[in-house]
């Protein structure tokens, strides 16, 4: 079985592009692109798997899903398949009000809805970084 990153290897390499190519067209660096391949970077950052995605040929649902973020049930939903690690009902409760501000809030500019993903990212990131050192 092969890891994220032999994966992304493999797809780069079938499109005959090199490292810095795919870096350049990914907007990434050659440092990370070198990273996620030899699974130093275990679970990359969404925007960069969205670039991998747009840039290898693979749709952002399957890039998610072979980066271990995406569910493996079909039946999973929206916010399942972009929060997968949301474990308890809290979390997805908490998650489910911030996706609802967001549709309400239809005034928001996308500069600020990028800065909110961010953050949210960021604060899911930290949590579990602080789980994996308990």
């Amino acid at each position: 079985m092969n890891t994220f990153g032999e994966t992304i290897m493999k797809l780069r390499k079938e499109r005959r592009l090199s490292r810095l190519k795919l870096s350049t067209l990914c907007d990434i660096s050659h440092t990370e692109i070198a990273r996620i391949e030899t699974g130093e970077r275990n679970v990359p950052s969404l925007p960069h798997l969205y670039a991998l995605a747009d840039t290898l040929g693979v749709s952002r649902e399957e890039m998610l899903s072979l980066a271990g973020y995406a569910p493996a049930e079909a039946d999973a939903t929206p916010l399942e398949r972009a929060f997968p690690n949301l474990k308890t009902v809290k979390q997805k409760e908490t998650a489910g009000r911030i996706v609802a501000a967001l549709e309400r809030g239809g005034d928001l500019k996308d500069e600020d809805l990028d800065d909110l993903y961010d953050q949210v990212e960021m604060f899911l990131q930290y949590r579990s970084r602080l789980k994996e050192r308990e």
